[in-house]
């Protein structure tokens, strides 16, 4: 209904296809502004066309606890420092048991280089 009054309110988007689709929905002057748009936070959009002279950031209605969707955005924090700490005020101790070498070589794919060099060693006679 708002793309019929041409304006747009646009949240959160990280798919590559769908910004294309919205690169070629907005004016060339406001693409620069879409580069934004992979990390706006949970509950913002940007509201631009004709509804409003300028881009505008707006912030959506906060739902009660039972409403809200189950999928909240990662607490960085809460990871790095080790503490979450609750709307209540409370805090709490984050245990985090990471294995960071079995992550690394993972990352690193050292594993699976290992695993082809023993293959090659025992290759055949």
């Amino acid at each position: 209904m708002l793309s019929q009054c041409n304006s747009y309110l646009l949240h959160r988007i990280s798919n590559d296809r769908d910004q294309e689709l919205v690169h070629k929905l907005v004016p060339d002057n406001l693409r620069g502004l879409l580069r934004d748009l992979p990390s706006l936070p949970s509950r913002h959009a940007i509201l631009l066309g004709w509804a409003s002279e300028l881009p505008v950031l707006v912030q959506m209605n906060a739902l009660p606890d039972g409403q809200r969707p189950k999928s909240d955005d990662p607490d960085f924090w809460a990871v790095w420092s080790g503490k979450k700490q609750y709307d209540t005020g409370q805090n709490a101790v984050v245990d985090l048991n990471v294995d960071w070498k079995t992550i690394a070589d993972d990352w690193q794919q050292i594993a699976s280089v290992q695993g082809s060099n023993a293959a090659d060693e025992g290759g055949a006679d």
